[in-house]
C-alpha cells in the first residue's frame, strides 16, 4: 500500500513537472524563433497587491473601421483572427478579420474581440488582445510611464504563428530599450 502511495506521487509529480516544462519550453521557443512585431502602446502604472508594480498595456492595431476587410462576418463577443501588417510609421495594423486561422505566410494575433465604431479618445475601433499587463519592479514601471508621456512607445511581440504572441521587448522612438530573458 504504502509502495503504491509513493508510486503514485512521483507519477503526479512527473505529470505536474512535465506541464510546467512544456509551458516554459513553449514561451522559450517562441521567445527564440516567433516572428517579431512591434505594436504602438500606451501604459498606465497601476499596482497588483499579489504580484507587484506592472504597466497596463493599451495596445493598438491601428483604427479597426467597419471597412476593415471580413470584419462583416465578424460576431460581437467571439473570438477572431486579426491578419496584421507594418504600418508607415514601423507599428503594425490590423489588415483584415477571419473566422478562422487563414492560411499562409501572414502575421496573424488572436483577438478575444473587437470593438468598432466611435470609442472613447476618438478612437475608431480597437482589438482585444490577451495579453494587457506588463509586470515590472517599481522603478522600471515608473521610469516607463514617465517614457511614455513623451516618446513614442512599442511593445515587440512574437509570434507562434497560431495566432498566439508573448512580450518579447519594448521599444522607445523605434530604439529597443528592453529584451525579455528566455528564462
Amino acid at each position: 500500500m504504502r509502495m503504491r502511495f509513493l508510486l503514485g506521487l512521483a507519477v503526479a509529480f512527473a505529470a505536474q513537472s512535465g506541464i510546467v516544462g512544456a509551458m516554459v519550453w513553449s514561451r522559450m521557443s517562441v521567445l527564440q524563433s516567433g516572428q517579431e512585431v512591434v505594436l504602438r502602446s500606451t501604459f498606465v502604472d497601476p499596482r497588483d497587491i499579489f504580484r507587484g508594480h506592472y504597466v497596463s498595456l493599451n495596445l493598438s492595431l491601428g483604427s479597426i473601421s467597419e471597412d476593415l476587410p471580413g470584419l462583416d462576418n465578424y460576431e460581437p463577443g467571439t473570438s477572431a483572427y486579426v491578419t496584421i501588417r507594418e504600418g508607415e510609421d514601423g507599428f503594425w495594423v490590423a489588415e483584415a478579420v477571419h473566422e478562422t486561422l487563414p492560411e499562409g505566410d501572414e502575421p496573424v494575433l488572436l483577438a478575444t474581440g473587437l470593438v468598432t465604431g466611435e470609442v472613447a479618445r476618438g478612437m475608431r475601433g480597437r482589438a482585444i488582445l490577451p495579453f494587457d499587463r506588463y509586470f515590472a519592479d517599481y522603478e522600471r514601471a515608473q521610469e516607463l510611464e514617465n517614457l511614455r508621456r513623451e516618446q513614442k512607445l512599442g511593445v515587440i511581440l512574437a509570434l507562434d504563428g497560431k495566432g498566439g504572441a508573448v512580450i518579447k521587448g519594448l521599444t522607445i522612438d523605434d530604439t529597443r530599450v528592453y529584451d525579455e530573458p528566455l528564462w
